[in-house]
């Protein structure tokens, strides 16, 4: 009979483990350094230099400097390089000595953060009250293959004398090799932003300042991004709030303080100034509440209880209209650079003691639903596209109950995280409500000044058989227009049959309509081109016989951006010319790269069309600001390519118009338009096509791409498959 035994063995990592903490942990390169920039605001510093050396070189370097309080070799060996440490959280969290800051660093896994950005790093720090420097340096590749398990790895720390530093203290991490290769324009502005977005743009901390340089021509695409300035005082709805405990034990009520302001410009004569605040007791939170033991409790009032583990809640929401009716009286020439800023800066942020918590108020983040509210009913809501907001919390009172995840991407979802995005979200609401009336003068007064424009609608296909007749075409014609009778009618027919209705027909009526529409102004022209009217009869039957029942599958074919680009300047050369418009595309001429692709080429002939077509109507629209002098404005439309900003090759298509007035992802729904008569399918026909081939329609800043900077207006990026 065998005995039975037992042995103890330990737990061991692998190595290669800080690889995987440093790419999972840390969800993008700004969070990266976020994670270092939160550790200078630990360590008491007023100033921390972000310096971007040499980009796109093979010597390029990120370097993050701060005049904290330095680390000790002590501190070095037991914090720095201990993973997981408890060091700034539980019993050890403790204000900073100097500016009493709560430390926000609690995981131990922050200098991990560096493994996201770069291969090699170098640390060099001073602890204050010291009169030697420390340095050590980190080959990541080299320390995880000297040996296989973590605990066997082993860094070398100099430390000799004299500073290196101008205050005698501070830490200077030197980013070596970095992961990113090539830095386009999107790229570093977008990095640029969110380092800028670590601080609340509402309140100017003196005792805290973020820096960014460059030492190249990298720091003229660094000016380029607004900060928070006057801008928000002048914006066209203002509210600002505070959530706090009232007197009184946990069931008695918390007080709620809000002003509500509406700032139209002088000069547009509405009612300026409709100011109200209140102070009240009797926040009504409705039914979208939860008590604390998580049963539903309907037409209640907020309690003080409702705030434990979240504290006091402030924040303010800053409203803006984007037409030029109501910016241009309240920011004359700095339109442009007023929705550069809004656009920077939109979506509701939150702070803790002054420092983001990221992801909210990012532009893929829509934590209260801002977006899905306008579109359920647009004219009650303001979009997250025109709204800067920030709401702020205490660190000292919610870091119980709000609790940031591991990887720095938000509060974990539990009670009291909940609770607080229910409360925001009500505030919101009531601030929407406030601000009804206003928004209703600033429509009317919107409509009542729009230009009354003739816009018919589409020759029918009989009247366009008559204008054939005109011109003595019926013989090379007549054919092509009975199969185009024919197909329609056809198509129409399975779509009724079958009840495809709807959207599915009015996206084959607008197609149908808009081909119709250049057909008869090429008929319309003193020199008809017959081919080109043939071309595009056919292009009318391959959208008819793609349509039926709709957007079926389609047979791809191999084909390049040169050559779809060629085809559709082809098919709208005649517009051009008759709306004075200049075409550019540096693709036709071999200056920007080509790429091939396997697509449903027609329809993507007609997405392009469909983008032109807009580019077209808006541009020549612009032109009544200048009173059709063509010499102070020409309507322009560009399309490039793009082989290096985004996921895969883009076709990008901007114009000198007066660009979206409106979020353009909301225009990209079905049956969304400002054009006088549109029927708002153009952008919803390109984006499902874009769909169709495994790529996206996205909307990015011309000024974030390498573009001439003349086509300041729309600016469309067709992102194909790699």
């Amino acid at each position: 009979m065998s005995t039975q035994t037992s042995e103890v063995h330990n737990i061991k990592a692998k190595s290669h483990i800080l690889s995987l903490l440093g790419d999972e942990l840390i969800g993008s390169d700004s969070l990266a350094i976020f994670e270092l920039v939160k550790n200078a605001y630990d360590a008491d510093a007023e100033e921390v230099v972000v310096k971007f050396i040499d980009l796109s070189q093979d010597c390029q370097k990120i370097i993050i400097e701060d005049d904290g309080h330095g680390m000790t070799g002590k501190i070095i060996d037991d914090v720095w390089l201990t993973i997981g440490t408890d060091f700034k959280r539980g019993k050890n969290r403790k204000e900073s000595k100097k500016f009493k800051r709560v430390s926000f660093g609690n995981k131990g896994v922050g200098r991990l953060a560096v493994h996201k950005l770069a291969k090699k790093i170098v640390l060099e720090t001073q602890a204050e009250g010291e009169n030697s420097t420390s340095r050590l340096t980190i080959d990541w590749a080299k320390l995880i293959a000297s040996e296989e398990f973590i605990q066997d790895l082993k860094v070398d720390v100099e430390n000799f004398p004299g500073s290196l530093f101008p205050k005698n203290k501070g830490t200077r991490i030197i980013l070596d090799n970095l992961t990113t290769k090539v830095w386009t324009k999107k790229t570093l502005k977008d990095l640029v932003r969110k380092i800028e977005s670590i601080k609340n743009p509402f309140y100017e901390n003196p005792n805290f300042q973020i820096k960014i340089e460059a030492n190249d021509f990298h720091q003229e695409w660094i000016d380029e991004v607004t900060s928070a300035d006057e801008v928000l005082n002048d914006s066209l709805y203002k509210f600002c709030f505070k959530i706090k405990k009232g007197p009184g034990g946990p069931t008695d009520f918390a007080k709620y303080l809000w002003r509500y302001s509406f700032n139209p410009p002088s000069q547009i004569r509405l009612s300026k100034g409709r100011a109200r605040n209140k102070e009240t007791t009797s926040f009504h939170i409705g039914e979208l509440f939860k008590d604390l033991d998580g049963v539903d409790t309907y037409n209640r009032y907020l309690r003080n209880k409702d705030l434990d583990k979240i504290g006091a809640i402030k924040g303010q929401f800053y409203v803006f209209n984007q037409s030029s009716a109501i910016l241009n009286p309240s920011f004359g020439g700095q339109v442009l650079a007023v929705k550069q800023f809004i656009k920077d800066n939109a979506g509701i942020k939150i702070f803790r003691d002054n420092i983001r918590v990221y992801n909210y108020g990012e532009p893929y983040d829509d934590w209260l639903g801002l977006d899905l509210d306008k579109i359920q009913r647009t004219g009650d809501h303001f979009g997250k596209k025109v709204t800067i907001g920030a709401i702020e919390l205490e660190l000292k009172s919610s870091n119980d109950g709000l609790i940031e995840k591991t990887n720095r991407e938000g509060f974990i979802d539990n009670v009291e995280f909940n609770r607080f995005q229910q409360l925001s979200k009500e505030v919101f609401n009531f601030f929407e409500q406030q601000a009804a009336k206003d928004k209703d003068l600033v429509d009317e007064y919107l409509e009542g000044i729009k230009p009354i424009k003739k816009v018919g609608f589409s020759e029918t296909i009989k009247e366009l058989e008559e204008k054939i007749k005109e011109k003595n075409l019926e013989r090379d014609l007549e054919p092509l227009l009975k199969r185009v009778d024919r197909d329609y009618t056809e198509m129409r027919d399975i779509m009724i049959n079958s009840g495809m209705t709807g959207l599915n027909l009015g996206i084959a009526f607008h197609e149908v309509d808009r081909e119709i529409r250049f057909i008869n102004a090429d008929l319309n022209a003193t020199n008809v081109d017959i081919s080109l009217v043939k071309d595009k009869v056919r292009n009318l039957i391959q959208i008819l016989e793609s349509l039926s029942p709709i957007l079926r599958q389609n047979k791809s074919s191999l084909s390049s951006a040169k050559k779809v680009i060629e085809i559709a300047r082809r098919r709208n050369e005649n517009r051009f010319r008759f709306h004075k418009v200049v075409f550019s595309s540096p693709v036709l001429t071999g200056e920007s790269g080509d790429f091939n692709f396997r697509v449903p080429t027609n329809l993507l002939i007609s997405a392009i069309s469909n983008i032109i077509d807009n580019s077209i109507y808006w541009t020549r629209s612009k032109i009544d600001l200048f009173g059709g002098d063509l010499n102070q404005y020409r309507p322009a439309i560009f399309i490039g390519t793009d082989l290096l900003t985004f996921e895969g090759p883009a076709i990008i298509l901007c114009d000198n118009g007066p660009g979206f007035s409106s979020e353009p992802e909301y225009l990209a729904q079905p049956f969304k338009t400002k054009k006088e008569g549109g029927m708002g399918l153009g952008l919803y026909f390109a984006d499902l096509v874009m769909n169709m081939i495994g790529g996206k329609m996205i909307f990015p800043d011309s000024s974030d791409l390498d573009i001439p900077k003349a086509y300041d207006g729309a600016c469309i990026a067709l992102i194909f498959p790699k």
